[in-house]
């Protein structure tokens, strides 16, 4: 579940400015905001249901603008070839080095 919300809050930054400004509030909500589908539905006033569901079609816009643009996946192979560079340049200590790597997630 945590890592479904972090990589849709990636995709979400991406490609947020894509998606209707109801998608994309919807989406701040529940990634950022941490909105339970309950609450998003309360302040749309519609039910959890039509909350999940919007969620849901906002998630799958995301994904086919990933499949069809790929700026992520190109994203997150500059950000592991700059880190495996940092790491071959500077010569981390190791523990500095498995720090640096594990913040390279997408």
């Amino acid at each position: 579940m945590i890592s479904e919300k972090i990589t849709l809050g990636y995709l979400h930054s991406l490609y947020g400015p894509l998606l209707t400004e109801r998608q994309e509030r919807v989406l701040d909500w529940y990634v950022n905001q941490d909105f339970s589908l309950a609450e998003i539905g309360e302040q749309l006033g519609i039910s959890r249901q039509g909350a999940h569901d919007l969620l849901r079609r906002s998630r799958e816009t995301l994904v086919r603008w990933e499949a069809k643009l790929g700026f992520g996946h190109r994203l997150a192979a500059i950000r592991q070839a700059l880190g495996e560079e940092l790491t071959r340049t500077i010569r981390l200590p190791e523990k500095e080095r498995e720090l640096l790597e594990g913040s390279l997630f997408v």
